[in-house]
């Protein structure tokens, strides 16, 4: 209404510009305090508990966690209890976050940096040395038995005092998996558990005697516990019904005391 009462005539043009150019400050202005984030007061006790809990479930480091940022649109209200985190879909890429007081419920996204560059990116840069690890080959999943050609070595930059990486190969033998490693992911011991040679149930080849008894003869035997290498586990003949102990000493393997 404003452009209406000014004169026309050589002002015309000058007097449209100046309507226009009002008028898209106006509009700017409105698209500026759109972007504006809404005001979350539950939002930093939410991103810092997502990522503790994924942190210490998953046993990462917390350099390679981040908590993606949600709508602006949705205000968290600070919650007067401890939030609850879980995910209760197996959802790896989302963790759910529950207030009792208030009560509300939110999802919020996770970002996991792995392989090489997720350990590059936790080394400082003032405190930093390169090491050759053993990294995985391929994706491997939670309880797979470490076979041949599944590692190979790899250099990578690691903090000084990092000591957890496995750095010798004997240290992968008679091993399973705790964790799923992707494709070039460096293995931690931590990742690792003995496997059992024997289990119990299983048959076992037993060997007696030996080395300085002048005789050494096998027996097969039955495995009345799980027996990692080099542990001495309780056998029963199955014939004679006696029982004997024997130390592990392969797949279904032992040597008798």
């Amino acid at each position: 209404m404003l452009c209406r009462t000014l004169q026309t005539g050589r002002q015309t043009g000058l007097v449209a510009l100046g309507c226009a150019t009002a008028l898209l400050g106006t509009v700017w202005h409105q698209a500026d305090a759109q972007s504006v984030p809404v005001a979350n007061a539950g939002w930093a006790a939410v991103e810092q508990g997502a990522k503790q809990f994924v942190v210490d479930t998953h046993k990462l480091d917390a350099a390679l966690v981040t908590i993606q940022p949600i709508d602006s649109r949705i205000k968290i209200n600070a919650c007067e209890q401890d939030i609850v985190f879980d995910q209760p879909y197996g959802n790896k890429q989302s963790v759910r976050a529950r207030c009792a007081q208030p009560v509300w419920q939110h999802f919020v996204m996770v970002q996991v940096k792995t392989g090489i560059g997720a350990q590059l990116a936790t080394a400082t840069q003032t405190n930093a040395v390169n090491k050759v690890v053993w990294v995985s080959t391929q994706t491997l999943k939670r309880g797979t038995s470490v076979q041949a050609g599944m590692f190979k070595t790899a250099e990578i930059t690691v903090p000084a005092h990092e000591t957890r990486f496995v750095s010798d190969e004997r240290e992968l033998v008679n091993t399973e998996l705790l964790r799923d490693l992707p494709a070039n992911t460096p293995v931690k011991m931590q990742d690792l558990k003995p496997v059992a040679m024997v289990r119990r149930g299983q048959q076992v080849t037993v060997a007696v005697g030996g080395e300085g008894k002048g005789f050494l003869i096998t027996v097969k035997a039955e495995a009345q516990q799980d027996g990692l290498l080099g542990e001495q586990i309780r056998l029963k003949n199955p014939e004679s019904g006696r029982s004997l102990t024997a130390v592990v000493t392969g797949v279904n393997m032992a040597r008798g005391l």
